[in-house]
């Protein structure tokens, strides 16, 4: 049911999309791509056909296309104390179309969907009002904010994969709810209050007690000099189930971010609660621009957990391989060694830009998740991205 009904509203997100642009030639042959890959049923790719729809002027003042497509590629030499290997992909990492529109009142709205195969699901859909810049009112599906990186798009990260800690204790957190957030003279702020379990629907779970995850961020960035700036701020989300999209009673942020000329630099320590123990760790993370369109990129991470099993390999793609794979219980099920309570790793990346969002990454990671079923998890990974923005 749950595949079904997101199948259905992102056919109908993304066709409602498309036919903001019904006039140019290619409009069809999208609807047949949709079809043919079975976001659009043949009754409702022949009714879109015909269809032509245009923005009523009165409602919105404008409209925009907007999307992302990223092509990634990916390989990881292997080994634990049982076993050694690799593994490879190419994958689309992310597809994403959605539409933006302004109407009367300093209001905005936009809708994002995932349109990647094997991926048919909304990636935002929120509604905002930015008449003051001390309050900004806002809700609707979204990330929120959790993390100096988490919260950077993946457009403009500088690694092809955020960090292992990052993923491990805030990524995944999209939920419903609303927020407002603004600024004024250096300091900003941000206080929300969202649907707090891993819910499959829009809404809370029916029959049972809601529960609710509660976010605030409060910061301060400032211009140093004409060429460098620093940003410094603090981000916390609390949750009443820590089985629910957070994954944590409570999650902290303390984030840094310095900028000088073509040198950037950010930081950031994470930290993590819940009845089974804290799951912490930092990233430093240095790049510089070493030509017009070329950049370097070097980060260090690393985290610990209380839990024996509380860190698990990275999904990118350390976790991939048979290698984790150590043997099968009683009901033929794997007996996976991709958990472990202390972890390391150093990325080494160089991107290449053709325009501010259009560029290719290359990167390689060398990690180490320790005290795993089988011993400790040696993984080497090098990454290749293609990612561009419009």
């Amino acid at each position: 049911m749950k595949n079904a009904w997101m199948k259905t509203l992102t056919g109908a997100s993304v066709a409602g999309i498309l036919m903001i642009g019904s006039a140019s030639a290619g409009y069809n042959d999208l609807i047949k791509a949709l079809e043919a890959k079975g976001t659009l049923t043949a009754e409702e790719a022949a009714d879109l056909k015909a269809a032509e729809v245009k923005p009523d002027k009165k409602d919105a003042t404008s409209l925009k296309i907007k999307g992302r497509m990223q092509f990634q590629a990916g390989y990881v030499d292997q080994e634990n104390d049982v076993n050694s290997g690799d593994w490879s992909t190419f994958e689309v990492r992310r597809a994403r179309i959605g539409v933006s529109a302004k109407f009367p009142g300093d209001v905005k709205a936009t809708v994002e969907a995932n349109v990647k195969p094997g991926d048919s699901s909304v990636s935002s859909a929120t509604i905002h009002w930015t008449g003051n810049d001390l309050y900004n009112i806002n809700a609707g599906f979204d990330k929120p904010a959790s993390g100096l990186e988490e919260n950077t798009s993946s457009a403009s990260i500088l690694t092809v994969e955020r960090s292992n800690l990052t993923n491990t204790l805030i990524g995944g957190t999209d939920s419903i709810g609303i927020w407002v957030n603004g600024d004024a003279s250096g300091f900003f702020y941000q206080l929300g209050l969202f649907n707090g379990e891993d819910v499959d629907s829009s809404r809370n779970t029916s029959n049972v007690e809601a529960e609710y995850m509660f976010n605030a961020r409060g910061g301060f960035e400032t211009d140093l000099s004409e060429d460098s700036s620093i940003m410094a701020m603090v981000s916390y989300l609390q949750s009443d189930d820590p089985n629910g999209a957070l994954g944590y009673d409570d999650t902290t942020s303390i984030a840094l971010h310095y900028e000088a000329g073509v040198f950037d630099l950010r930081a950031e320590y994470l930290v993590g609660t819940s009845d089974d123990g804290d799951t912490d760790g930092f990233y430093i993370m240095p790049s510089m621009k070493v030509s017009k369109s070329g950049e370097v990129v070097l980060r260090y991470e690393y985290m610990e957990s209380d839990d024996s099993s509380g860190i698990r390999a990275q999904s990118r793609y350390a976790r991939r391989t048979d290698v984790v794979v150590i043997g099968t219980d009683e009901e033929g099920e794997d007996i996976k060694a991709d958990k472990g309570d202390e972890f390391s790793a150093i990325y080494l990346g160089y991107n290449h830009y053709f325009q501010k969002y259009h560029k290719v990454m290359f990167g390689i990671e060398w990690s180490e998740l320790d005290n795993t079923k089988a011993g400790k998890l040696d993984s080497t990974t090098l990454f290749a991205a293609w990612r561009t923005r419009f």
